[in-house]
């Protein structure tokens, strides 16, 4: 999968925004809807967490927005693709990246950053990763977490049409591996590795044409037709 976005690592920008296109929606709103999710959860429940890992970072596109929500927090971005990890170092400043080798897991990487983390950010990033590895993934970052942290898990949802022709027509060409997780599959992941997860939730119900709806978002997320969902445990 390294070798795949180690090629979009300069053109990253151009084909998620092919990807989004039909929404209507500009590439930002994507990357910071998904951070006001976090950070109005997080303010609800009254944390405030001092390091932050975007797990998954790529090109670093989600960091300023990490940064301008979270203004005490430390931010700390991973991926397996080098090249992306590079570009990341010329976009974002004030941001620790990152690159995690084939064998990270076993190389315990993420324990030689120092730090532990608090709240840990993850997008789009296991329906890339083999499901086998699920698993194994989820609780190597779980030991490098805090006490009382937080994990955020954001994915695309199968169940949703548009999403389903999208992901065949951009995503399945550059990751031919990749496939469309679940929610409930997610959802077993973090309880078997120990994790407390809230109910699924989703999310992007309506394109930008009728955004005058988008404030009903927050009454629906039960209804298992939104663009993306997520969970936090």
């Amino acid at each position: 999968m390294n070798a795949e976005f180690d090629k979009l690592a300069n053109s990253y920008d151009d084909w998620h925004g092919n990807l989004i296109k039909g929404s209507g929606f500009d590439r930002e709103y994507f990357l910071e809807y998904k951070v006001k999710e976090v950070f109005r959860i997080c303010k609800k429940q009254n944390f405030a967490p001092k390091t932050i890992l975007d797990f998954g970072c790529g090109v670093g596109d989600v960091e300023p927005y990490l940064q301008k929500h979270f203004l005490d927090s430390q931010i700390f971005g991973v991926d397996i693709s080098s090249e992306s990890i590079e570009t990341a170092k010329t976009k974002t400043s004030g941001a620790t990246y990152a690159a995690l080798e084939n064998d990270w897991i076993k190389a315990g990487a993420l324990s030689q950053l120092g730090v532990t983390f608090d709240l840990v950010f993850i997008a789009g990033v296991f329906h890339h990763a083999p499901s086998e590895e699920h698993l194994e993934i989820i609780k190597a970052i779980k030991s490098q977490m805090s006490a009382n942290a937080k994990i955020f898990i954001f994915e695309l949802n199968p169940y949703n049409p548009a999403t389903r022709h999208v992901f065949s027509k951009y995503e399945k060409p550059v990751d031919k591996n990749a496939d469309l997780i679940k929610p409930k599959s997610i959802k077993r992941i973090l309880i078997n590795s120990g994790f407390h997860p809230s109910r699924i939730i989703y999310t992007i119900f309506f394109p930008n044409a009728l955004r005058i709806f988008i404030p009903l978002e927050k009454f629906l997320g039960f209804i298992p037709l939104g663009a993306h969902y997520y969970l936090y445990a």
